[in-house]
Protein backbone atom coordinates (compact mmCIF):
# COMPACT_ATOMS: atom_id res chain seq x y z
CA UNK A 1 0.00 0.00 0.00
CA UNK A 2 2.64 2.66 0.92
CA UNK A 3 4.47 1.78 -2.29
CA UNK A 4 1.37 2.60 -4.34
CA UNK A 5 0.90 5.91 -2.48
CA UNK A 6 4.51 6.88 -3.16
CA UNK A 7 4.14 6.00 -6.83
CA UNK A 8 0.97 8.10 -7.11
CA UNK A 9 2.72 11.02 -5.40
CA UNK A 10 5.66 10.78 -7.83
CA UNK A 11 3.31 10.73 -10.81
CA UNK A 12 1.44 13.75 -9.46
CA UNK A 13 4.74 15.61 -8.95
CA UNK A 14 5.85 14.75 -12.49
CA UNK A 15 2.58 16.08 -13.92
CA UNK A 16 2.90 19.34 -11.95
CA UNK A 17 6.53 19.79 -13.04
CA UNK A 18 5.67 19.19 -16.69
CA UNK A 19 2.82 21.72 -16.51
CA UNK A 20 5.18 24.33 -15.03
CA UNK A 21 7.77 23.66 -17.75
CA UNK A 22 5.15 24.05 -20.48
CA UNK A 23 3.93 27.30 -18.93
CA UNK A 24 7.48 28.69 -18.79
CA UNK A 25 8.09 27.73 -22.42
CA UNK A 26 4.92 29.49 -23.61
CA UNK A 27 5.35 32.64 -21.54
CA UNK A 28 6.17 35.76 -23.54
CA UNK A 29 9.22 37.79 -22.61
CA UNK A 30 8.65 41.35 -21.37
CA UNK A 31 10.77 44.48 -21.53
CA UNK A 32 12.43 45.08 -18.14
CA UNK A 33 12.05 48.86 -18.48
CA UNK A 34 8.46 49.40 -19.68
CA UNK A 35 6.90 45.92 -19.46
CA UNK A 36 5.73 45.59 -23.08
CA UNK A 37 5.48 41.98 -24.31
CA UNK A 38 7.75 40.81 -27.11
CA UNK A 39 6.17 40.86 -30.59
CA UNK A 40 7.11 41.45 -34.22
CA UNK A 41 6.53 45.18 -33.75
CA UNK A 42 8.49 45.29 -30.48
CA UNK A 43 11.39 42.83 -30.69
CA UNK A 44 13.48 42.56 -27.54
CA UNK A 45 17.26 42.69 -27.37
CA UNK A 46 19.81 42.68 -24.57
CA UNK A 47 19.83 45.76 -22.35
CA UNK A 48 23.29 47.43 -22.38
CA UNK A 49 23.50 47.33 -18.58
CA UNK A 50 22.75 43.60 -18.54
CA UNK A 51 19.50 43.81 -16.58
CA UNK A 52 17.47 41.75 -19.06
CA UNK A 53 15.61 42.10 -22.35
CA UNK A 54 14.59 45.59 -23.47
CA UNK A 55 12.44 46.81 -26.37
CA UNK A 56 13.70 49.04 -29.16
CA UNK A 57 11.86 52.11 -27.82
CA UNK A 58 13.55 51.88 -24.43
CA UNK A 59 16.93 51.30 -26.08
CA UNK A 60 16.46 54.45 -28.22
CA UNK A 61 15.51 56.49 -25.14
CA UNK A 62 18.58 55.21 -23.33
CA UNK A 63 20.80 56.17 -26.30
CA UNK A 64 19.20 59.64 -26.53
CA UNK A 65 20.01 60.34 -22.87
CA UNK A 66 23.72 59.82 -23.44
Amino acid sequence: MPNEDAKAARERAKAIAEARRAERRNRKRKCVVCGVEESDRAPLSAHPEGIGPACRGCMEQKAALR
